[in-house]
């Protein structure tokens, strides 16, 4: 059982502190969270768009001035290449030489989706790196993650409406959701080179739990998306990370309980965990991140 957490935040550093990176001392560490948690989650979502983009513009420009004589098409495929990384496919034919388009952020990318998932009455929410980012401590992400609820009578309308959006979806993966054998379609927009992992929603309990307690972001001049849950990013990060201690999940759960320490529902963290085998885990971040 998980014991009863002091939910105040620390003001003088506890020894079993964490601070995020072993290079950072723990009193700028809590100076760092204490000014996070004095801005608006609006302000926090501009700060994460400005550097999204910011990535972004410096990888266009790297490659346009280590090949200066490139035609545009040229940096365009190279760009692309550099964004998508190991998703990139010989399938997948960019189009437009639009420069400014290139440089999307994954919010932008969030609130077109919104629309479309919408559109056709579908269930969403997005998670991991994005999420994590606008729950936790801000950082950069190379992509967009949803979950989406939908039927198998669904997919041939999803795979339409994202097409004729203009977003290149792999004939494969479409086939193997098709088929009832895969879980996952990752598209790409063929203009922006906006890319985006989508992944079918399960009928586990926790999988519907998720969807329940999604939130919906509906800030003026910010796009509108639904996002999962603080409690249920940390959940998920606690999962994948299990046995391994990946130092990425670690840290953005870590980043989420420092920046929303006295908000979290302690009761359901407790709940799920104990559900999921996950006491010791949340047990032990919990505490580094002093609670």
């Amino acid at each position: 059982m998980l014991k009863k957490y002091n939910l105040s935040f620390p003001t003088i550093p506890k020894s079993n502190y964490q601070p995020q990176s072993p290079d950072t001392a723990i009193e700028a560490d809590i100076c760092l969270f204490n000014r996070l948690r004095e801005l608006t989650l609006k302000q926090r979502l501009e700060m994460f768009i400005s550097h999204d983009k910011g990535v972004k513009k410096l990888c266009l420009t790297g490659i346009k001035f280590r090949h200066r004589n490139l035609t545009i098409e040229e940096i365009r495929n190279k760009f692309t290449r550099a964004v998508l990384g190991e998703k990139f496919t010989n399938d997948f034919q960019p189009k437009g030489i639009n420069e400014n388009m290139w440089i999307q952020d994954s919010i932008s990318l969030a609130g077109e989706l919104h629309q479309l998932f919408e559109s056709i009455n579908i269930d969403y929410y997005v998670n991991q790196g994005v999420a994590s980012s606008i729950h936790g401590e801000p950082r950069s992400t190379r992509d967009l993650d949803l979950v989406i609820e939908v039927k198998p009578n669904q997919i041939d309308l999803l795979v339409k409406t994202l097409e004729a959006s203009g977003y290149y979806c792999p004939s494969g993966a479409v086939e193997d959701l098709q088929r009832g054998l895969g879980n996952m379609l990752n598209i790409t927009h063929t203009e922006t080179i906006a890319n985006a992992d989508i992944y079918i929603k399960d009928n586990s309990p926790y999988s519907t739990s998720q969807m329940n307690r999604r939130v919906l972001i509906d800030l003026d001049g910010i796009p509108a998306f639904w996002i999962a849950s603080a409690e249920d990013i940390i959940l998920q990060k606690l999962r994948w990370g299990k046995g391994s201690k990946s130092e990425k999940q670690w840290r953005d759960v870590l980043g989420i309980i420092k920046l929303q320490s006295e908000s979290l529902d302690y009761g359901y963290l407790t709940e799920w965990a104990e559900i999921l085998d996950l006491v010791a885990d949340l047990s032990e971040v919990l505490t580094q991140a002093g609670i």
